[in-house]
């Protein structure tokens, strides 16, 4: 692809994204995060990011 190049501050955008969203999608609902601090987790640094719990998958 001419013209396409992945650069440092594309890379973290794409992490910081996915970190997110793993944040989001977690089974226990008292774990996701307010939309407010989704928006407050995609202004930070990546660095003050905190990875999400692993989620606990039961079946019924």
């Amino acid at each position: 692809m001419e013209g396409f190049s992945i650069n440092i501050e594309s890379e973290e955008v794409v992490k910081k994204m996915i970190l997110v969203g793993l944040w989001c999608i977690q089974t226990n609902p008292g774990s996701r995060p307010s939309m407010s601090k989704v928006v407050d987790m995609l202004q930070c640094s990546i660095d003050d990011l905190e990875m999400p719990p692993k989620p606990t998958l039961s079946s019924p």
